[in-house]
């Protein structure tokens, strides 16, 4: 069976062990023979490979001191504080890697990131007894991001910069990322939903007023929206923190960046 998960053409010879280790990581199979535009990466390999951040200090505090800033909008927001404290933590824990990566756009923060070194399948079996030794101190280090969730985030902070989005439309998106009905175990789960909506209804009035010749700017509004509330917390914090607060509990930094005053 081959290592690679697209479907394609199998070739007779990925059962064999040998095949599935020389190739792992390389191309899928098309069929036939190869030509200039099958020089591309099979889709499995971008969740293969793995990246971080180049300058990981800098953006780690540059990350930061954006989400302190973030929490700091979010706890004026008298809605919020009006909230029982248990469901303000549960929308905080919720909301905020989506939080942070808008803030991202807003406050213009750039990162570059380069390819992780991880050693081949081949050389994990080769030396799998010093290997073994080693685990512990190797489950300390972070191994990096996939580079597909990566790029995500990449194209997502070009599209939204080239929207030029205003400071009225950042603090609506913001309350409609934090007011997340969907969050679990929240006691005000009603009300909460009802401010999720107000949030979304006043960026459309707000847009239908400001932009009224641009009809197409609110739904690309929505779908920055939509493409925040399905960000991966663990891709982001995978790029921005871990790099520097390893293995840590992510939810205690966090938590402790929204009690900062």
């Amino acid at each position: 069976m081959s290592s690679c998960e697209c479907k394609g053409t199998e070739d007779p010879g990925q059962g064999s062990i040998l095949y599935s280790i020389l190739n792992r990581g390389a191309r899928c199979p098309q069929g036939g023979a190869e030509t200039p535009a099958e020089h591309q990466l099979c889709p499995c390999a971008s969740k293969r490979k793995l990246v971080a951040i180049r300058a990981p200090q800098r953006v780690f505090k540059a990350a930061s001191e954006v989400l302190v800033k973030t929490f700091k909008f979010v706890k004026n927001v008298p809605c919020f504080r009006g909230l029982p404290a248990e469901d303000q933590l549960r929308l905080v824990r919720n909301s905020w890697a989506p939080l942070l990566v808008l803030g991202l756009v807003q406050d213009c923060v750039d990162f570059d990131t380069v390819e992780t070194q991880q050693p081949s399948l081949l050389h994990r079996i080769l030396t799998h007894d010093t290997e073994r030794q080693e685990r512990v101190a190797a489950e300390a280090r972070d191994p990096g991001v996939p580079v597909g969730d990566v790029e995500s985030i990449k194209m997502f902070l070009v599209k939204c910069r080239g929207l030029r989005i205003s400071v009225k439309e950042y603090a609506f998106l913001k309350g409609a990322i934090l007011f997340t009905a969907e969050t679990a175990e929240l006691e005000c789960r009603d009300y909460i939903q009802a401010l999720q909506r107000e949030a979304e209804r006043a960026l459309y009035e707000h847009v239908r007023t400001v932009h009224w010749g641009n009809t197409g700017r609110f739904g690309k509004l929505r779908t920055v929206l939509n493409t925040l509330r399905s960000m991966d917390p663990e891709a982001v914090a995978g790029l921005f923190f871990r790099p520097v607060t390893g293995r840590s509990s992510i939810d205690e930094h966090v938590l402790s960046m929204f009690f900062e005053r």
